[in-house]
C-alpha cells in the first residue's frame, strides 16, 4: 500500500514521534505568539495551532504549550494564548504552565470573539472556564474545526 492509500485509509503513522510542524501551521503556542507579534490576527494563529491538537499525543500537547510566548503587543492575543494553554492543560488534568498566570494574560474587558451580537449568549454559556476567566468569550465548540 502506498503513502496516499495509507493516508486515505487512516493507517498512516509518521515514523518520527516529534512534534512536526505542518506547512502553514503553528506547531507551538510560542510560534503562534511570534506570528501575533509580527502582526497576524490572534484568531488565525490560534486556530491554526488548535487545528493540529487532535493529532498530538498528550506529551506533545504539553510540549507545545510549555514555552512562554514572546510579548505580542496585542492584549487579546496575550489573553488568548494564556487561555488556550490553561484550557489544554486542564483537559489533560495537569497544571497550566506558569507563564499563563502573568497579569498581561488577562483582559480588563470582555472580548466576544464573534462579532455577531446574537452569539453573545452562546459565548457566555459555552466558553470554557480558562478562557472566560481571562475575558475571552469563545465557545468550546468553536475551538475545533471539522
Amino acid at each position: 500500500m502506498g503513502l496516499i492509500d495509507e493516508i486515505r485509509c487512516g493507517e498512516y503513522v509518521p515514523v518520527d514521534d516529534a512534534v512536526v510542524p505542518f506547512p502553514g501551521k503553528v506547531s507551538t503556542l510560542a510560534d503562534a505568539g511570534a506570528r501575533i507579534a509580527a502582526g497576524e490576527d490572534p484568531l488565525v494563529a490560534s486556530r491554526e495551532f488548535l487545528d493540529q491538537v487532535p493529532r498530538l499525543s498528550a506529551l506533545e500537547i504539553l510540549a507545545a504549550i510549555a514555552e512562554r510566548p514572546v510579548p505580542t503587543g496585542d492584549a487579546r492575543g496575550e489573553a488568548l494564548l494564556g487561555a488556550l494553554a490553561e484550557h489544554l492543560a486542564t483537559r489533560l488534568d495537569t497544571r497550566a504552565p506558569f507563564w499563563t498566570l502573568e497579569p498581561e494574560r488577562f483582559l480588563d474587558r470582555l472580548w466576544f470573539v464573534s462579532r455577531e451580537s446574537g452569539f453573545r449568549a452562546v459565548a457566555l454559556a459555552q466558553t470554557p472556564v480558562a478562557l472566560k476567566r481571562r475575558g475571552v468569550l469563545w465557545p468550546a465548540r468553536s475551538l475545533a474545526r471539522v
